[in-house]
C-alpha cells in the first residue's frame, strides 16, 4: 500500500519544468512525508542510493556519479515515477554506465564538485569557455574554444555540475589536467567509504536536511542545505571530514549564493531549471567559469554583462 500511495502522490507533485533535479527532490520529499527513507553510500566507482518504505524495506537501488543522481536512479528503479517520465529521465537525468566509469576515473567515490570546478579552470586555461543550457529534462554543458568552435558537449545531465563533470570526463585534455591536479589529493568520499558512513536525507518544503551516521553513531545531524548534493557537502564540513582549505572555500561559495534569500519552497534544482528554461526560451547564452569562485555570466542590456557568484 505504501508504494501505491507514494506513486500516486509523486505523480501529483512532479513537474517537467522543474527538470530532472527538481523532480528527483519532489519525489524524495513525498518519500519522506509518507514515512519512507532516502539514504546513500559512497562506493569506489560512485554512489549507491536506496529508497526504503515506512517498514524499512528497500523499494529501489540506484547508482550514479553523485548522491542526487543515484537517488533519482533509485526512484526510477522503485517504480514510483510515472513510466512515461521515467523513460525520458533514463536518457536525460541519470548517467550511462560508460559515463559513470569515465567520471569515476577522474577522482572516484562520488566526488564531482571538485572535478567540475577544476574543469571550468582547465577549459579557461586552454583559452575556451564553458556554456550551459537546459536540454529536455536535463542540462547540457558545452566546452568551446576561443573561436567558438565546439570541443565537447555533454549529454543532457541531471544538473550543471554533473553536465560539466561528464563533459570533462569525455574531453581527454581536460580529464588529464584534472587527474594530474588530483594526484595525492585527500578524497572525502574515500574516507567516508572506509568509515562505512551512511548519508540520510530528509526533504521538506524544498530544502534538505542531511545526517551522517556510522554504525549507529551520529557524526552530524540534520544539517540543512538547498539540495541533496550541497546539503551533503555542507554536512561533511560540519562533521569535520573535509580539509580546512576546502571547508573554507565551500563556506565562501555557500555564503555568496543568493538563493537562500529567495526561497520559494522549491528545491534549488527546480528553481534553477525554471530559470535555465526561460533563459533558453529567449535565446540567452549562459557562461560559467571559476575566477576567484564560481561565476555565471549572461548578456544584459546594450552590451552589459550580468554576473552572479555562488555554488555551481
Amino acid at each position: 500500500m505504501f508504494k501505491e500511495d507514494l506513486a500516486r502522490s509523486a505523480s501529483e507533485h512532479i513537474h517537467p519544468r522543474g527538470g530532472a533535479c527538481g523532480m528527483c527532490h519532489a519525489v524524495a520529499e513525498e518519500v519522506c512525508r509518507l514515512g519512507g527513507r532516502v539514504v546513500a553510500y559512497e562506493k569506489e566507482r560512485g554512489i549507491l542510493a536506496r529508497i526504503l518504505d515506512d517498514k524499512g524495506k528497500v523499494l529501489g537501488d540506484g547508482f550514479g556519479i553523485v548522491w542526487s543522481h543515484a537517488v533519482l536512479a533509485a526512484e526510477i528503479e522503485a517504480g514510483i515515477i510515472p513510466e512515461k517520465i521515467a523513460e525520458v529521465l533514463r536518457k536525460e537525468g541519470i548517467n550511462s554506465k560508460e559515463d559513470i566509469e569515465r567520471v569515476a576515473d577522474l577522482y572516484g567515490y562520488g566526488r564531482v564538485l571538485t572535478p567540475a570546478a577544476m574543469a571550468l579552470m582547465a577549459v579557461r586555461d586552454l583559452g575556451g569557455r564553458t556554456l550551459v543550457r537546459r536540454k529536455g529534462l536535463g542540462v547540457e554543458a558545452r566546452f568551446v574554444d576561443s573561436q567558438g568552435n565546439l570541443i565537447t558537449a555533454s549529454p543532457p545531465s541531471y544538473c550543471p555540475t554533473s553536465a560539466v563533470t561528464v563533459a570533462a570526463a569525455r574531453t581527454p585534455e581536460v580529464a588529464a589536467a584534472i587527474k594530474e591536479r588530483l594526484v595525492g589529493a585527500q578524497n572525502t568520499g574515500k574516507k567516508k567509504f572506509n568509515l562505512g558512513i551512511e548519508n540520510r536525507y530528509e526533504i521538506h518544503g524544498g530544502h534538505v536536511k542531511v545526517t551522517l551516521s556510522r554504525s549507529g553513531e551520529i557524526l552530524a545531524r540534520r544539517v540543512r542545505g538547498c539540495c541533496m548534493a550541497y546539503g551533503t557537502a555542507k554536512v561533511e564540513v560540519v562533521a569535520g571530514l573535509v580539509p580546512k582549505a576546502s571547508s573554507e572555500l565551500f563556506k565562501n561559495y555557500c555564503n555568496l549564493c543568493p538563493f537562500k534569500h529567495c526561497w520559494m519552497e522549491k528545491s534549488m534544482g527546480a528553481t534553477g531549471n525554471l530559470v535555465l528554461q526561460r533563459l533558453g526560451e529567449i535565446g540567452t547564452e549562459i557562461e560559467i567559469t571559476a575566477e576567484g569562485g564560481i561565476m555565471a555570466r549572461i548578456p544584459g542590456h546594450e552590451g552589459e554583462v550580468i554576473q552572479g557568484r555562488g555554488t555551481l
